[in-house]
């Protein structure tokens, strides 16, 4: 059975301006997250947590380098927080709000941080969530994720292997 229609549109839209490059082997996800704690602790949690494979870091890295700085333009750093990050049906989802209740962001703030969430998305939906490189969404049993066609495979050899052990054997 093919994909339902809306995402095959999703698969059709948005570019992106990076070509998708695949992670060093020697990638150390938990010092990259750490780095990007401490660079983006003004909106960053502490207790944030990275609910994504390593691929979709280096998309995360720039979104929150540039909603900090369309925060910082509009002098609302402090004022807001990142609520979210993670997968959900095979895209990447970056959740911000305002830090208190009552808050709220300007038309413009909002408009700016509404393109980053966009290009992000958009970004992610042809970027493997597994290795960063060039990937499509795809059902894996009912999952959607964005994967390579390696990773793609092993995923299908997980599945069909009864689900048993490590998914990705990188």
């Amino acid at each position: 059975m093919g994909l339902p229609i809306w995402m095959r549109w999703l698969r059709s839209v948005g570019t992106i301006s990076k070509a998708a490059t695949m992670l060093a082997p020697d990638f150390d996800r938990d010092q990259f997250i750490g780095d990007l704690r401490l660079k983006h602790a003004r909106i960053l949690p502490a207790d944030i947590v990275f609910n994504v494979e390593n691929g979709w870091l280096p998309l995360i890295a720039e979104s929150l380098a540039e909603i900090e700085a369309a925060l910082d333009r509009h002098g609302s750093v402090g004022q807001a927080t990142i609520r979210q990050i993670k997968e959900k049906l095979g895209d990447l989802r970056i959740y911000i709000g305002p830090s208190r209740e009552g808050y709220q962001f300007s038309k413009e703030l909002a408009a700016e941080l509404a393109e980053i969430r966009i290009r992000s998305w958009n970004a992610s939906m042809v970027t493997c969530e597994v290795c960063g490189d060039a990937g499509v969404i795809d059902s894996f049993d009912g999952y959607y994720q964005c994967l390579c066609p390696k990773h793609a495979g092993q995923r299908r050899a997980w599945i069909s292997g009864g689900r048993i052990g490590d998914i990705f054997q990188d």
